[in-house]
């Protein structure tokens, strides 16, 4: 049986869905707030838990459609770019559910890039969004691999010939083919935002087509912020991989000869390496990692707030167990994750608190097989993967991490990987 954990503030006074609008000149209702989250499919106790973790401002202004169109074709349509195959301008909104073709066709092997503006609502009345380059995905002819930048831009490479096709998603593919949203149709339509972006289709090499593109000028500074990205951005530590629900975008690389480090700003990356060990009494996980800044500002156990570093072991039930260090929760809390569609399979674990200890290389040591049972309870015998979680976009703040001896052991048999 699964041990079910109270919210960390649920000591708060409940909150009525249908508590009247405040009648100040100015002010956001709760109703108001309420029906933004019900659009994003959170209601109950995510959606007080949302209300109490307060706001997060924008900290910048991004490109209208006008603007984004007019300089783009300013720099594209003046004359042929030497390398550039084909492009074409898009955007992407609530009504697309979720795949939306282009009219652009890619060879196994030719590079695309991205450049994106606008902005996607998670709770419009409280002013929470996410950049374009977290919510956007790319896929060619209709199957995997499907790419995510995380930033506004970036660069792909197609796997096989087909159609590009684009589509948004916060965390909400139904499963590793991507195909649709476990979100439900009406609810997935009634979100709010916009996507604008052009695809650029080289015949060549992307970086020295972006560099002559720059020299016709910028949009936004998106053409620069490419050129930086794949001059300076290092690849995931080997081995590992993004999930399927996010891109990497250089937040984990390896800075040193058995380290991976962590950068998060603004974004989100799930990074995994696959394990197969028993999950035999006794199973351990053992890391050590010095964190240096915490992402969230308040407890993450509250949806809004749920910005947090951690290392996660999967299980063959599906299910996850996140070992994480909070801001203020303490050692040992327990719960369920706050994002909707993650409640169900994930388990959250504080195993360090407060920022006393940041900067200072501290080791773990898990006894996995006796914490999945007291906590998660399910039919799980296999450790299938181990998992690297770094989240900051609710808050658009910062985590730095650095990791190291992470090690998997049952049954006689280790795995090291790091």
């Amino acid at each position: 049986m699964r041990h079910h954990q109270h919210d960390h503030d649920s000591t708060d006074a409940p909150v009525d869905a249908q508590t009247p609008p405040d009648d100040r000149p100015g002010s956001v209702s709760r109703r108001d707030v309420l029906r933004g989250l019900a659009a994003l499919g959170l209601s109950g106790p995510a959606a007080l838990a949302a209300l109490r973790s307060g706001d997060a401002a924008a900290d910048h202004a991004l490109l209208d459609r006008g603007e984004f169109e007019a300089g783009f074709a300013r720099l594209l349509d003046a004359a042929p770019l030497a390398g550039l195959a084909r492009h074409q301008t898009f955007e992407i909104l609530p009504a697309d559910l979720p795949w939306k073709p282009l009219e652009v066709e890619l060879r196994a092997g030719q590079a695309a890039t991205v450049l994106l503006s606008g902005r996607w609502w998670l709770v419009e009345d409280l002013d929470v969004w996410v950049e374009p380059g977290l919510a956007f995905f790319a896929r060619v002819g209709e199957r995997n691999p499907v790419y995510n930048p995380q930033k506004n831009t970036g660069t792909f490479t197609a796997a096989h010939d087909g159609r590009v096709a684009v589509a948004r998603a916060i965390g909400e593919w139904a499963d590793s083919r991507a195909e649709t949203v476990a979100t439900p149709a009406e609810v997935y339509t009634a979100a709010k935002g916009a996507i604008r972006g052009v695809l650029l289709v080289w015949d060549g090499d992307p970086l020295s087509g972006l560099e002559a593109l720059r020299q016709r000028g910028d949009v936004g500074g998106l053409v620069a912020a490419e050129i930086t990205r794949l001059r300076t951005e290092p690849p995931p530590p080997a081995g590992w991989q993004p999930m399927y629900v996010t891109g990497n975008a250089g937040i984990y690389s390896t800075c040193a000869p058995g380290q991976i480090c962590c950068h998060s700003h603004k974004n989100a990356c799930l990074l995994t390496r696959d394990v197969d060990l028993p999950l035999a009494a006794g199973a351990r996980l053992d890391w050590r990692w010095a964190v240096e800044e915490l992402p969230s500002a308040r407890a993450e156990d509250a949806l809004l707030a749920h910005d947090y570093l951690s290392i996660a072991v999967e299980f063959d039930d599906g299910q996850d167990l996140t070992y994480m260090w909070s801001v203020d929760l303490p050692v040992g809390h327990v719960f369920r994750c706050p994002i909707p569609s993650w409640q169900a399979i994930e388990t959250h674990m504080v195993v360090r608190s407060g920022r006393q200890e940041l900067g200072r290389w501290l080791a773990e040591s898990r006894d996995v097989h006796a914490d999945y049972h007291a906590h998660i309870g399910g039919p799980a015998t296999r450790i299938v993967k181990v998992w690297l979680i770094a989240l900051s976009f609710f808050q658009r703040g910062t985590g730095r991490a650095r990791y190291a001896d992470i090690v998997v052991s049952s049954d006689g048999a280790e795995r090291h990987l790091s």
